[in-house]
């Protein structure tokens, strides 16, 4: 979620687009909350790869939902 919302952001300054409508206001405050927490928070050293890994070390326990 950190690297979507991240380059979600990024994407946004380089198209240079800033709509003031009120959906996009709202969406711009969700991002900014959500990235503000989710920067304190261990999730934001995570990528893809780390993940994957620990998924694969994982399978072998055979755990359910």
């Amino acid at each position: 979620v950190f690297q979507l919302l991240t380059d979600l952001k990024e994407q946004r300054k380089e198209s240079g687009k800033n709509k003031h409508s009120s959906g996009q206001q709202n969406l711009n405050t969700i991002t900014y909350e959500t990235l503000k927490y989710i920067s304190k928070t261990p999730c934001k050293h995570q990528s893809p790869e780390i993940v994957r890994e620990f998924l694969t070390a994982m399978k072998s326990h055979k755990l359910t939902k």
